[in-house]
């Protein structure tokens, strides 16, 4: 279902091109918050999309060149006040562009109800129809018909900035021992008594030839507890802690015969065992090039979220058994679906989902276990770190979006905390990020998350060298 033209003429009538067709606004009976198409169509409607739309418009329904988003801020806005009928009939006939309506019925009509799960729209108990004149009483509203009501800070599909914030902002709660200032950190757990652990910088960004211990513990209270590691790492960047209390830590940077590895402890800070090889950045079954993060599931099974450098070396999630033997690899460079740029954060929720932060792509990527991709969610913004919580929620960072060309450039995206729905991808608040003017930045806000048995939510900051904490409000 390409959507490339080729001049000029041939875009007027393409799918984005409003010209030519008028808002039916005024006969629609219902909306599309009213759940007008089911998730089991919305799912037929993902594989023929991505069969057929994609190569064009992108996984992420972003656009790619001539071919336009088909979600998102600028999508919203176009077809706002219009109905289903008229984008059907739009889609139907201008596509495929060289053999518009081919896939038949039906799968357009699949097709419009991934797009409009894909924008966040709800899912109903009856499918969209698959003739126009039906889907004319369906209107295309942006907004929440609730937007707007006093005191109400709902977001819009058309906003992916303006959902609730029901946290409160918590900063200088550790208290460091003397002489000790945080450095930059996008490592922050919680184990299971409570207690706080920060994988800092060594005070600055960067550990190496630094005296200093960068694995630090505090109890409950915040008062600081212990640190170890001194002189082992060169860029401490993953963090994690399973479910024996063990600390997991992945270096990130081969420098001076160390680095590219992943480290295991006890929680006194022995070193149970290293994975991969000291000073070694290779792609292999044991070797990693730039680990980025870790995350271990109840059986002891490892994931390995690897590859930091955009269009540099392998970018893959690797599987490891429980003594640490490679099982298997997925995810080959790229924008496809299923490929990863810079896969910066890993987290699984204990139903055999796998959520990787596929931070280059600005959208986070959910596999089974055996690499199978199953949702691609660009709702969420471009992700540098992610936790899913026991009640099946989803906390995922972004510390890198921009408005300027260049690094990190996602116009219309602010940073800050998504939260959502870890198994439908629907977002339902906000935190934002409170740098003045992050535009100035190349990062700021949380990059490694965690979440208490509390709800409290913990965030790594390596611009800001800071841990903070958000904290439920009153009736929040």
């Amino acid at each position: 279902m390409r959507l490339r033209t080729r001049s000029a003429a041939a875009l007027a009538v393409g799918l984005l091109a409003l010209t030519a067709g008028q808002p039916r606004a005024q006969d629609a009976e219902r909306s599309v918050w009213d759940g007008v198409y089911t998730d089991e169509q919305a799912d037929r409607g993902r594989a023929a999309y991505l069969q057929n739309c994609a190569v064009c418009h992108g996984a992420a329904l972003a656009g790619t060149g001539e071919a336009k988003p088909l979600a998102g801020p600028e999508f919203l806005s176009s077809w706002n006040g219009l109905t289903l009928g008229d984008l059907f009939d739009r889609t139907r006939t201008t596509m495929p562009m060289v053999r518009p309506g081919s896939l038949g019925r039906e799968t357009y009509a699949d097709v419009l109800a991934y797009v409009l799960k894909f924008n966040g729209f709800p899912a109903g108990d009856t499918e969209l129809a698959k003739r126009s004149e039906m889907l004319a009483t369906i209107r295309l509203d942006a907004f929440r018909p609730d937007a707007g009501t006093a005191g109400d800070a709902a977001a819009t599909a058309a906003d992916p900035n303006g959902y609730p914030n029901p946290y409160a902002t918590e900063r200088d709660f550790l208290k460091l021992p003397p002489g000790r200032t945080m450095g930059s950190t996008s490592g922050v757990a919680v184990d299971s008594r409570g207690h706080i652990w920060v994988a800092d910088r060594c005070g600055a960004n960067s550990c190496a030839g630094s005296p200093l211990a960068p694995i630090m513990e505090f109890d409950a209270d915040g008062r600081f507890v212990r640190a170890f590691g001194a002189g082992m790492f060169n860029f401490p960047h993953g963090f994690f802690v399973d479910a024996q209390d063990h600390i997991w830590l992945t270096d990130n940077r081969v420098e001076g015969g160390k680095g590219a590895q992943v480290f295991e402890f006890d929680r006194t800070g022995k070193l149970i065992r290293a994975l991969g090889k000291a000073g070694v950045s290779a792609e292999g079954p044991d070797t990693f090039v730039e680990p980025n993060a870790v995350a271990v599931a109840k059986d002891g099974t490892i994931y390995v979220a690897d590859g930091h450098t955009q269009g540099k070396g392998a970018h893959r999630i690797v599987k490891l058994d429980a003594q640490g033997r490679f099982l298997k690899q997925w995810g080959t460079r790229g924008a496809a679906p299923g490929q990863v740029e810079v896969p910066h954060g890993i987290a699984l929720d204990g139903h055999g989902r796998v959520y990787v932060a596929d931070r280059w792509n600005d959208r986070v990527e959910v596999f089974d276990t055996e690499g199978k991709l199953l949702e691609v969610w660009p709702q969420f913004g471009r992700p540098s770190g992610l936790f899913v919580d026991a009640k099946g929620a989803l906390y995922v960072a972004d510390s890198e979006s921009r408005e300027p060309e260049g690094y990190g450039h996602h116009p219309g995206w602010k940073r800050g905390v998504r939260i959502g729905d870890a198994r439908t991808g629907k977002v339902t608040a906000f935190v934002p990020d409170d740098q003045a003017d992050p535009d100035k930045t190349a990062t700021s806000g949380a990059e490694g998350m965690w979440v208490d048995a509390q709800g409290r939510i913990y965030g790594a900051q390596v611009g800001q060298r800071a841990v903070v904490r958000y904290v439920r409000k009153p009736g929040g």
